[in-house]
C-alpha cells in the first residue's frame, strides 16, 4: 500500500499535471497558435475564489500536514497488510490447492485480485463512513469543503484516515493470503511501493475526482469506472445526490450495492458543503476537535435529559441526512430587501411612535 504521505505527494503531482493538460484543452480554443500563459493553467488547476476561501485555506492546510507530517504522527496506528497476510496464512496453511501457476501469469492475476480487495475496502469503508454517526463524525470534515480541488483529496480528519489505511490493509493480507493459498506464493506488481494498478488508477481518475472541471463518461464506461463527475455528483448538497457512488475507482460494487448514480454529459449546477448549527466547518476546532466531541455523543447511551434538550423536529432525524443540508443562498434575481423608512417629523408635531421589533 505504500506509505501514508508518499507516495502520496508524487501522485498528487502527477495528477496535477494530467489535469493542467486537461485544463489546457479546455480552455484554448482549438486552432490557436498563441502560447499559453501559466497564469491561465494557474487559474484552471487551483481558481482564486477557492484559494481565497475558508473553505480553500482549510484544504491548503490539510495538504501542508499529509504531506509533512501525517506519515510520522500516524503510522503508529496502522496495521500492515503483511501482518494480516501472516495472520490469515496461520488459519488457511500453506501450499496451493490449485496449480501452480508461473510468474508471469500469477503477478498479474495477484495484483488484480489486490486491487479489487483495495476498491472493496474504499467501497465499504466509505458506505461505513455515511451509515455509522460515529465514523461520519470524522468523515464530515471531508465533505464540509464548500469548493473541490485538488487539494481537497488532502482534507480528511486523521481518524477517518486510520480507520480506512486498516480496513484497506486488512482486506489486502487476507485477499494476499488467500490468493497463495490457491496457486501458491507470487508477488504483486508494485510503483512506488504501492499496487501498480491503484497507482496508476489514482493519478488518472481518483485524485481528479476532486476536481472543478466536470469530467463525466455516462453509458457503458459510466457503469463500469468512476469519473469524476460521478464523484462531484457524491459531495452534491443536493438531496438527490445523497448516499450515491461511494466507489474510488471502480463503480463495480456501487452497481451491486444499488448505490451507483452516472452523471450526463453535460455539467450540472452543484453545491457543496454541510450545513450544523453552531459550527465554523473550516476552523482548526470545528474540523479537528469537533469530530471527537460528536463521535463521543453517538456512542454515549441516550438519557431522558438529552432527550429533553433535543428539537423536537429534530428527534428520531438521520444525523447524516440532517447533515447535508444545503448551505440557503439568495438568487441573484431577487430583490434586495426595501430599507426601512423612518416617519419624518413635522414642526410642532409630536414625538413619532416608537418602532416595534
Amino acid at each position: 500500500m505504500g506509505s501514508l504521505a508518499l507516495p502520496a505527494l508524487p501522485m498528487w503531482l502527477a495528477a496535477a499535471a494530467l489535469l493542467a493538460l486537461l485544463a489546457v484543452r479546455g480552455a484554448v480554443p482549438r486552432g490557436r497558435r498563441r502560447r499559453v500563459r501559466v497564469a491561465v493553467v494557474a487559474r484552471a488547476l487551483l481558481p482564486r475564489r477557492v484559494l481565497r476561501s475558508a473553505s480553500g485555506r482549510l484544504d491548503i492546510a490539510a495538504f501542508l500536514f499529509s504531506a509533512l507530517l501525517a506519515g510520522s504522527m500516524l503510522g503508529w496506528a496502522l496495521v500492515s497488510a503483511n501482518w494480516w497476510g501472516d495472520q490469515a496464512t496461520a488459519l488457511l496453511g500453506h501450499g496451493p490447492v490449485l496449480a501452480r501457476l508461473p510468474g508471469w501469469a500469477a503477478i498479474p492475476l495477484v495484483t488484480v485480485a489486490l486491487f479489487v480487495a483495495y476498491e472493496a475496502a474504499y467501497w465499504l469503508n466509505h458506505w461505513l463512513s455515511h451509515r455509522v454517526p460515529a465514523l461520519w463524525a470524522f468523515h464530515k470534515v471531508h465533505h464540509s469543503a464548500e469548493s473541490l480541488s485538488l487539494l481537497t483529496n488532502f482534507r480528511v480528519h486523521p481518524v477517518d484516515t486510520i480507520v480506512f489505511y486498516n480496513m484497506a490493509a486488512a482486506l489486502m493480507g487476507v485477499t494476499g493470503a488467500l490468493c497463495a493459498r490457491l496457486i501458491g506464493p507470487s508477488a504483486q506488481a508494485v510503483v512506488g511501493g504501492s499496487n501498480a494498478i491503484v497507482f496508476a488508477a489514482t493519478i488518472v481518475l481518483t485524485y481528479l475526482q476532486h476536481s472543478h472541471i466536470w469530467i463525466a463518461w455516462p453509458g457503458a464506461l459510466g457503469r463500469l469506472l468512476m469519473s469524476p463527475a460521478h464523484h462531484q455528483l457524491h459531495h452534491s448538497a443536493d438531496p438527490r445526490h445523497h448516499g450515491r457512488n461511494f466507489g474510488s475507482t471502480l463503480a463495480l460494487f456501487d452497481r451491486l450495492a444499488g448505490t451507483l448514480l452516472i452523471p450526463t454529459l453535460k455539467r450540472e449546477k452543484l453545491s457543496f458543503g454541510v450545513e450544523d448549527a453552531g459550527t465554523a466547518p473550516h476552523g482548526f476546532r470545528d474540523a479537528v476537535l469537533r469530530p471527537f466531541v460528536e463521535a463521543a455523543g453517538t456512542l454515549a447511551p441516550p438519557t431522558p435529559a438529552r432527550e429533553n434538550r433535543a428539537p423536537a423536529r429534530r428527534r428520531g432525524a438521520d444525523p447524516i441526512r440532517r447533515s447535508f443540508r444545503p448551505r440557503p443562498c439568495r438568487s441573484r434575481r431577487s430583490p434586495a430587501p426595501a430599507p426601512r423608512r423612518t416617519p419624518r417629523r413635522s414642526s410642532g408635531s409630536a414625538d413619532p411612535p416608537a418602532a416595534h421589533g
